[in-house]
């Protein structure tokens, strides 16, 4: 029969390892949104190279979705963290986005 002090060690050792698999859990998630941000900026800025090398034009909107995507994550990892550096990088991040946004609606309207 399992004593009182086993099944409270039992118990502890349950919720440290549940503690432990949901710190992975979330610092896997955030390595995985950070890579995702990494290669949607990347895609964006070489898609946007190979239209403007091929067709001389500039499609500014590939570069919008790719900083969009860099800005969110790192406002949001900012203010979740309380990370000060996260919070400004991925407020000039936001400006220089809305920049490109304006620049984009500018170039399809004109």
């Amino acid at each position: 029969m399992i004593q009182p002090n086993d099944k409270e060690e039992i118990l502890k050792t349950a919720q440290k390892d549940s503690f432990f698999r949901r710190e992975y859990e979330n610092h896997s998630g955030t390595r995985g949104t950070l890579l995702a941000s990494i290669i949607s900026f990347l895609v964006g800025i070489i898609l946007f190279l190979i239209e403007f090398f091929s067709k001389s034009s500039w499609n500014i909107g590939l570069l919008v979705v790719a900083m969009t995507s860099s800005c969110t994550r790192s406002l949001y990892e900012g203010i979740k963290l309380k990370t000060a550096w996260k919070i400004v990088l991925g407020s000039i991040e936001a400006i220089i986005t809305l920049i490109l946004i304006l620049a984009f609606i500018q170039q399809v309207t004109a």
